[in-house]
């Protein structure tokens, strides 16, 4: 089971930011996820967002679409 620990490289340092890990002698396999920064600042309003999304479901009726996620619920949670 995949568990996620927060932390922070500076250098060739890690520094929790929370709850670490338990380390024992077996290596640790880490798969290490960085943030880009420059995508935080291009995030759109929720009204841009919102425009672009309009018509995306086409020209079914709010209960269709509605009924269609429900059996998708139904399907994900079997």
């Amino acid at each position: 089971m995949l568990q996620s620990y927060s932390a922070q490289l500076q250098g060739n340092q890690l520094i929790w930011l929370g709850n670490a890990p338990e380390f024992g002698p077996e290596p640790l396999q880490v798969l290490v996820v960085l943030e880009d920064s420059s995508m935080s600042a291009q995030r759109s309003s929720l009204g841009a967002l919102m425009s672009r999304a309009q018509g995306s479901l086409g020209h079914q009726s709010r209960e269709h679409v509605l009924a269609d996620l429900a059996l998708s619920r139904q399907d994900w949670e079997r």
